[in-house]
């Protein structure tokens, strides 16, 4: 009888403690809506530079980002529409007002406002685990066979762009799953790229040859926050304001749980220099 009892108010303390987070959610979204009135809603033109899976699935319009970024504009009471362009065409667009952000937009850009980061990429150095490899830090890259995405030389600060320029066994390739296959080829000694793509390709290409080999994730590089960036002030408040009540709410990080299945468990283990 006691642990029947236990389990009713176990389930009454949830029950609350679910109800409290959905009002404080409902609150949030209404303050949301009604801060923001100036900014009338909208269809919101974003650009992505393709498919960057688990982030962005061009074919579906799905993905971690995407599904972040097309709740927080509903929140603050705006439709998304995604459209597809390479980096340079994307800015060159939204420069023009042809689109109204620009998914993973280089920082810095005076003219542009930024928002708060939807998610950090969680970049690092990925070996093979039988090459027994010391990484501790960028400088122990220099004598590395090398390959990072496209133009991941411009990502990681000062430092890592030095190294990629002396170190001459350093290469950039456009396609991420060649990344995974130079690495299983033994063709290069390591790869620089987000630790959920580089999981996302060996889940969903695990049948190919070489690829159950055990890998080791190195996190030598600093955090890689992403951004949308706006052309318009008040947009870019307006989206602010639904990315912190989705935040808030908690559905900001079922979403990143959710494509955990997609993912899956590779066989990598991560350094214990961390």
């Amino acid at each position: 009888m006691f642990m029947f009892e236990s389990k009713i108010q176990q389930g009454s303390k949830q029950s609350a403690s679910s109800l409290m987070r959905m009002n404080i959610w409902l609150i949030t979204v209404f303050c949301c809506l009604t801060t923001h009135t100036q900014v009338h809603a909208q269809q919101v033109t974003i650009s992505s530079s393709g498919s960057i899976p688990p982030y962005v699935f061009a074919e579906t319009g799905t993905g971690i980002q995407l599904d972040i970024i097309r709740e927080a504009l509903s929140i603050a009471g705006h439709d998304l529409k995604v459209v597809y362009l390479s980096n340079n065409r994307g800015l060159s667009f939204l420069k023009t007002k042809h689109v109204d952000g620009v998914l993973n937009a280089p920082a810095g850009a005076a003219e542009y406002y930024y928002s708060d980061s939807t998610i950090e990429y969680q970049n690092g150095v990925t070996a093979l685990k039988q090459k027994a490899l010391n990484i501790s830090s960028i400088s122990d890259l220099q004598s590395l066979r090398l390959v990072g995405f496209q133009n991941a030389s411009n990502y990681f600060g000062s430092e890592f762009k030095a190294m990629s320029q002396a170190n001459s066994s350093y290469d950039e390739v456009v396609n991420q799953l060649a990344q995974l296959k130079l690495l299983f080829g033994k063709r290069c000694d390591a790869v620089v790229m987000d630790h959920r793509i580089f999981n996302y390709y060996l889940n969903a290409h695990s049948d190919k040859k070489g690829f159950d080999q055990e890998t080791i994730f190195y996190d030598v590089l600093p955090p890689s926050p992403r951004y949308v960036a706006f052309h318009n002030k008040a947009l870019r408040e307006s989206f602010n304001e639904g990315l912190k009540a989705l935040k808030a709410s908690g559905r900001h990080q079922e979403i990143i749980e959710y494509y955990k299945h997609i993912i899956g468990e590779p066989n990598t283990t991560k350094s214990s220099s961390d």
